[in-house]
């Protein structure tokens, strides 16, 4: 009889969810900065649970490339019978901040050559998050993350990977002390890596982006390119008609 409750105690705070979708642009170029997220949703549970929880986040990119968080990285889109009666609008937004443990965690239990894991965590409790659910209502939830490219990056085909969990103890993560204490937990939750220690795995939904030569012109003028210097697609110095010059080596479309 114990047993029984303590299974139903267990069903009642540990609602799941899936991954759904991804995103990441098809092609980008060395320099550049551009957004990479992925959303979860509720897996269809009938758990009641409205909980408030940290949540955590990761983005494995190759080694050499920075990612960020924008403000409100964070997204929590509200079912219409909550808050909205149009259910696309944004609930509630909450920032993210780096977290060097997660980081370690996610590069330790799904290591990849040539890749790394940028972790990211909730700067605070974030109330009714990702694990909550209520008569298959549960919101969804979006975590986005800003990629930029090295300016000598390398042509070429690479993978983005992504994987989010969540902890509802005050301590978070810090009450793991490696990686292997934490293998159970909901940190590996939902991902696309395999080879790690996820849940809910969708690896069809890691993106691939390809990175395109840099940007370059041939300057048909006598005299080399000078700094400051506008020139249209043609190599020569731009007019005030042209709407898409070459400044610095960097294409600019002007308004």
């Amino acid at each position: 009889m114990k047993q029984i409750k303590y299974l139903l105690l267990c069903l009642l705070f540990a609602s799941c969810y899936k991954l759904i979708s991804t995103f990441a642009p098809s092609e980008v170029e060395p320099g550049q900065t551009f957004e990479v997220s992925f959303t979860i949703v509720d897996d269809g549970s009938d758990t009641q649970n409205f909980v408030t929880d940290w949540s955590y986040a990761g983005v494995r990119v190759p080694r050499g490339w920075t990612v960020t968080v924008p403000d409100g990285a964070h997204q929590q889109f509200a079912e219409d019978w909550v808050y909205y009666q149009d259910g696309s609008k944004v609930n509630s937004s909450h920032n993210m901040e780096p977290c060097e443990k997660l980081t370690s965690f996610y590069n330790s239990a799904c290591p990849k050559t040539g890749y790394t894991w940028a972790g990211f965590k909730s700067v605070n409790k974030i109330p009714k998050n990702i694990s909550a659910c209520w008569r298959n209502g549960c919101d969804s939830i979006r975590i986005t993350f800003l990629i930029t490219v090295p300016e000598d990056a390398k042509p070429g085909r690479y993978t983005i990977d992504f994987m989010g969990g969540d902890e509802e103890d005050d301590a978070g993560i810090d009450k793991y002390n490696r990686y292997t204490d934490a293998s159970d937990s909901r940190l590996f939750h939902v991902g696309t890596a395999a080879g790690s220690y996820v849940d809910n795995r969708n690896a069809s939904l890691a993106r691939t982006v390809i990175v395109t030569e840099a940007t370059g012109i041939i300057s048909s003028a006598p005299t080399p390119e000078k700094e400051g210097n506008s020139y249209d697609l043609s190599g020569r110095p731009a007019t005030k008609q042209s709407k898409l010059v070459i400044k610095n080596g960097k294409k600019i479309v002007r308004k």
